[in-house]
């Protein structure tokens, strides 16, 4: 099971990288691009494990390194 800070960390690193991909995406665009679903899901995926809305799917931890990159860290 995967400590709660960690998964407060790292749906607030989630959530900050699908901005910058929205930001990015958008000002190509010249237009508003919605965020990157699989981000978002990811994120809430994670906040309801926190807040116990669901049980921690066994591969959680490994598609947060997935996306977050093997060396991330809570910060």
């Amino acid at each position: 099971m995967t400590d709660r800070d960690v998964l407060r960390a790292a749906a607030r690193d989630i959530r900050t990288m699908m901005r910058r991909q929205q930001a990015e995406a958008s000002y190509l665009a010249g237009s508003w691009v919605a965020p990157p679903a699989e981000l978002l899901a990811l994120a809430v995926e994670c906040d309801d494990v926190v807040y116990s809305q669901i049980v921690e799917a066994p591969d959680l931890a490994d598609r947060l390194a997935e996306v977050l990159g093997d060396d991330w860290e809570p910060s």
